[in-house]
């Protein structure tokens, strides 16, 4: 799992983070993290969740404690829903996750609305964070999915 979680995060820090387009910069980790908890013990899971989080907020720069708070949130409600919903559906996988993605794409604008420099066109902003939400929807299949499967296998 760590070596899968280090692919993730380098795959996040080399090459989604560099793309022109903002609205097309997923959080590549909050699936992987909802895929943690849905196959990990809670406490297990909160705590690869702050680790990573924290690795991102360092890497970040600024807004620290963004990615800890979404991760360990996204884990929480993982846990809180599985007695509820068939968190191994695909389509529950996808919702959950953009889910979680417009929460954290709200803390964002939130955030980036009150920076001192000037965003052109608040729209705009929104626009691409409601994009990028679906983005990290559409790709969580691709990174929960060899999570999961292994769990799968071994049972």
């Amino acid at each position: 799992m760590s070596a899968y979680s280090l692919t993730i995060l380098l795959l996040q820090t080399m090459w989604i983070s560099r793309l022109s387009y903002s609205a097309m910069r997923a959080d590549l980790l909050l699936p992987l993290m909802f895929g943690v908890a849905t196959i990990w013990p809670p406490l297990a899971s909160l705590s690869w969740a702050f680790v990573w989080g924290f690795a991102v907020d360092t890497l970040s720069g600024k807004f620290w404690g963004f990615h800890v708070g979404s991760y360990v949130v996204a884990v929480c409600l993982v846990n809180v829903a599985a007695e509820r919903f068939e968190l191994q559906n695909p389509f529950y996988q996808m919702l959950f996750v953009g889910l979680c993605a417009v929460g954290q794409s709200v803390a964002l604008g939130l955030f980036l609305l009150f920076q001192p420099y000037e965003i052109a066109n608040g729209f705009t902003l929104w626009q691409d964070l409601v994009i990028r939400s679906l983005f990290t929807m559409l790709l969580c299949p691709f990174i929960i999915y060899p999570i999961t499967d292994g769990k799968r296998a071994a049972v």
